[in-house]
């Protein structure tokens, strides 16, 4: 059933007709109804995508609290989550004969700003992983602006995550997690 709003000249929302009227973000869109044939065989490219996209919704799912606040402004009228998203299956997501894998190196809990770090030093002893840093006072004009946002991805999916958002600042220099050692 469709709806207008603003009397019988508003805009539309709902199926009217074969086309399906609705409104995201604040921007009225329409789109055709879409004619599903269950019975296709999907071909080997869509099997491939749609298992990258799997892959990467389920590695980045556990991140979503963080990649909402690391993307929330990286793309105009796109959600942080479909931002961070896009940016992994583009950037992140590799596959070989083995199947989908995470470039670790390339993966990104953020976008937009470049860092204000100029060295950073992990250790671990005794369950406790350690990061220390230092940056530069003149490239940050406000250091209590930044605040620590600690993340353990392990390469094993079967690991949890592991991280914390604290409420230090980048003059603290140090931030500690404990992480289990796994058996």
């Amino acid at each position: 059933m469709g709806r207008t709003e603003n009397g019988p000249m508003g805009s539309a929302s709902g199926k009217i007709g074969p086309l399906v009227y609705y409104k995201w973000k604040n921007i009225d869109c329409v789109r055709s109804r879409p004619k599903v044939n269950k019975n296709r065989k999907l071909s080997v490219d869509e099997k491939k995508n749609r298992g990258k996209f799997g892959f990467a919704q389920n590695f980045l799912s556990p991140l979503k609290a963080v990649l909402a606040l690391g993307f929330h402004n990286y793309e105009q009228n796109r959600t942080a989550f479909n931002s961070a998203m896009s940016y992994t299956l583009h950037n992140v997501v590799q596959s070989d004969d083995d199947g989908f894998h995470i470039d670790h190196s390339l993966f990104h809990i953020s976008k937009g700003m470049e860092s204000p770090l100029t060295v950073a030093t992990l250790t671990y002893e005794d369950s406790i992983l350690s990061c220390h840093w230092d940056y530069d006072p003149k490239t940050v004009k406000n250091a209590a602006f930044f605040r620590t946002l600690f993340i353990a991805i392990p390469e094993d999916q079967n690991l949890t995550i592991c991280g914390d958002v604290l409420n230090r600042d980048l003059t603290h220099k140090l931030e500690d997690m404990v992480i289990p050692a796994s058996a």
